[in-house]
């Protein structure tokens, strides 16, 4: 049996571009070498995004959404995200997540799973700092936060080839995905904002993970809605993972005796 490709879209109030972003994504098909399932969760919208899911999802092949009753956050919506993917697909299945905003261009997506596969890695990051990488439209503050961040994680929890810690596009090997949730008895994430992208990757650095990166041009300037990272809340987030990651690992090897 073919593997099986998945786009996961966490989605919050894009109901002005998930058109756009959808009709990108089935561009790719006639690309792919596999089978290619869209997943959305739509975490509480209280625009028109739900209508619009419904009117795509009735049309595009194998397209599922996903529905929070009222917003939860980024973190619960990648949690769903995983736990339907854990349940519903195999280890040799490849994940594809990235933003619903319309500022993450999926034709790069073909090149992120030759690199996972031909490298054979665990995932690949879609970065801003990979050669070739650049943001467009990006205020010089939001610059100086991702660089701030990219420095923080290397120095606490360093992966090899890794410098884009908070980027949304990355291309995941479901089999260390499903490893990975294993490890932490089935909660991977506890963070509930933007940080939650972050914890992913501590958590990550924690086993061992083989990554790689591949070049990103950030589209900001295509987003419609207004950010809805809090960055002071997120720069929390992130000191608070020292804590939590660092503890977690050890109550799971403990739990793994």
């Amino acid at each position: 049996m073919k593997a099986k490709l998945i786009v996961g879209l966490p989605a919050f109030n894009e109901g002005s571009v998930l058109p756009i972003l959808l009709l990108k994504l089935e561009s790719l098909r006639a690309r792919l070498n596999d089978p290619l399932h869209i997943i959305v969760v739509d975490d509480g919208s209280t625009d028109d995004t739900a209508a619009i899911l419904r009117e795509y999802a009735a049309i595009i092949p194998d397209m599922r959404v996903l529905t929070h009753s009222n917003n939860r956050g980024l973190g619960e919506a990648m949690n769903t995200l995983f736990d339907h993917i854990a349940t519903h697909y195999d280890y040799d299945d490849i994940l594809v997540t990235l933003d619903a905003d319309n500022t993450h261009n999926p034709s790069i997506i073909p090149y992120l799973i030759a690199k996972l596969r031909q490298d054979e890695l665990d995932m690949v990051v879609a970065s801003r700092y990979a050669d070739g990488g650049k943001e467009l439209g990006l205020a010089w503050y939001r610059k100086l936060f991702s660089r701030g961040a990219r420095w923080f994680f290397k120095l606490f929890f360093p992966i090899a080839n890794v410098n884009d810690y908070s980027s949304g596009f990355r291309c995941y090997q479901v089999g260390f995905l499903l490893k990975a949730m294993t490890y932490y008895n089935g909660r991977m994430i506890t963070s509930s904002g933007f940080e939650c992208m972050a914890e992913i990757m501590a958590r990550f650095s924690q086993m061992g993970v083989r990554a790689g990166e591949f070049p990103l041009i950030l589209e900001y300037h295509l987003k419609e809605s207004k950010s809805k990272m809090k960055i002071w809340r997120t720069v929390i987030g992130y000191f608070r993972l020292l804590k939590k990651v660092k503890f977690d690992k050890k109550w799971s090897k403990e739990h793994a005796l």
